[in-house]
């Protein structure tokens, strides 16, 4: 009987756990009828996408494919153009930008108070006019637009009382073989600083003394080539020498009478890092030309400039400042001629700077009666300062005192007001 017993027990737990099994039958044939349906629908749209992969590549499903095997296209052949009448491109970026330069125009008025100054604007034969209280100095184009990947051309024309003409215009390349850059064309001779900036470059209303009385007040320009060479070296400065040739007529410095009197500039810069904060500038001049019916006119100069702009505060203080000097020596005048300024310029606020500037020029001629016929020279000197509010990089207003002495015979004090304003992409200047 407890055989028997036992059996019946294990018969009665065997039917439990097949009719606790039962109910479970069902549901995992469902779940795999439903994974069974997604596989189908995966692989038909698998197959779908398939053929489409075909059909873009020009084969079909049923034709077998080596997946390692490597086509080698056959040579292209030759294509006869002569009935082809026109092939249009869309233009590109660079071309609708070569189309298209950039534009900008800045314009220069200046108001002027206090004594009037007829030497400033005088000649060897008379003396200069007064200036107008109010005057439109300049307006100034600039058109600027790369030629093509090897080239970038520049035309800045000034437009003033006196009528336009092209202050400079040229191509400039930047992609010659040696690591070369050049220019070609009609351009501000590199002599220093001061005479490469245009009139909204200058952090004055006027030109130094040694620019007025040397180049004019229009500075030392011609037409001409220009080649500069970055020079490699272990001080981890940036050095650059140029070499330029002009045609030889810049008025009132040199003049040529024969065609191989060219005139001749070369200029040697070197630029480093003393800190995060600040920088310097050296270079070096050296100029030469012919003066009409006398002979050779020589030029040497030597610029410096140091800037300090701190990290933290650069949109808020910095400080520049400026040192140029010259010597002339001229065959139609027994001494040599020196001339110099020197300046300081600090950032007050975001918009505000002030600055002073120190000139002293020596030439050969002054414009008052009773003197000598006999050239001799003399030493003009000057004291400025300036005020400036800039409201932002598109105008400025400026005032500046200046007080000229005309070697101790004359002394004009005079005071400007220059307000300065450009509409347009204007291309930044070399720094």
């Amino acid at each position: 009987m407890a055989v028997t017993g036992h059996r019946i027990r294990l018969c009665i737990l065997s039917f439990a756990v097949l009719f606790a099994a039962v109910p479970a039958f069902p549901q995992s044939d469902d779940r795999i009828q439903q994974l069974e349906r997604k596989l189908e629908e995966l692989l038909e749209q698998a197959g779908q996408l398939r053929k489409e992969l075909d059909s873009l590549k020009g084969t079909t499903a049923d034709t077998p494919q080596d997946l390692t095997a490597v086509e080698i296209a056959p040579p292209p052949e030759a294509v006869d153009l002569t009935d082809v009448q026109t092939v249009v491109n869309p233009p590109s970026a660079a071309t609708a930008r070569g189309l298209n330069p950039d534009i900008a125009v800045i314009g220069t008025m200046v108001g002027h108070a206090g004594q009037q100054n007829f030497f400033e604007s005088g000649t060897a034969d008379e003396l200069g006019a007064s200036r107008e209280p109010f005057q439109f100095e300049e307006a100034e184009l600039a058109f600027e637009a790369f030629i093509d990947p090897y080239a970038k051309a520049r035309f800045f024309i000034a437009a003033g009382p006196d009528g336009a003409e092209v202050e400079e215009a040229y191509a400039q390349f930047v992609t010659l073989p040696y690591g070369l850059t050049a220019k070609a064309g009609k351009i501000k001779a590199l002599f220093g600083k001061a005479n490469t900036w245009h009139t909204h470059m200058r952090p004055w209303v006027d030109q130094p003394l040694m620019v007025n009385s040397f180049f004019g007040g229009e500075g030392l320009s011609d037409s001409g080539i220009s080649v500069s060479k970055t020079i490699a070296n272990p001080w981890d400065a940036f050095i650059e020498a140029t070499g330029e040739v002009y045609s030889g007529n810049a008025e009132g410095v040199f003049e040529r009478e024969v065609s191989n009197d060219l005139f001749y500039n070369a200029h040697l810069k070197l630029f480093r890092d003393i800190s995060e904060n600040s920088n310097i500038e050296v270079g070096t001049s050296w100029a030469r030309g012919t003066v009409a019916g006398a002979g050779s006119n020589r030029y040497a100069g030597v610029d410096l400039t140091y800037r300090w702009k701190p990290l933290s505060r650069s949109i808020y203080n910095s400080f520049t400042a400026r040192f140029e000097g010259l010597a002339n020596r001229r065959a139609d005048f027994d001494n040599t001629l020196y001339g110099y300024y020197a300046s300081a310029d600090y950032q007050l606020a975001r918009r505000w700077l002030a600055g002073v500037r120190i000139d002293s020029a020596d030439r050969k001629f002054l414009f008052a009666e009773g003197l000598p016929e006999t050239p001799q020279r003399f030493t003009d000197r000057g004291l400025s300062a300036t005020l400036a509010f800039r409201p932002s990089e598109f105008s400025q207003l400026r005032g500046q005192f200046r007080r000229t002495s005309y070697d101790g015979l004359d002394t004009v004090n005079e005071f400007f007001i220059q307000l300065q304003f450009s509409i347009g992409a204007h291309g930044a200047h070399t720094f």
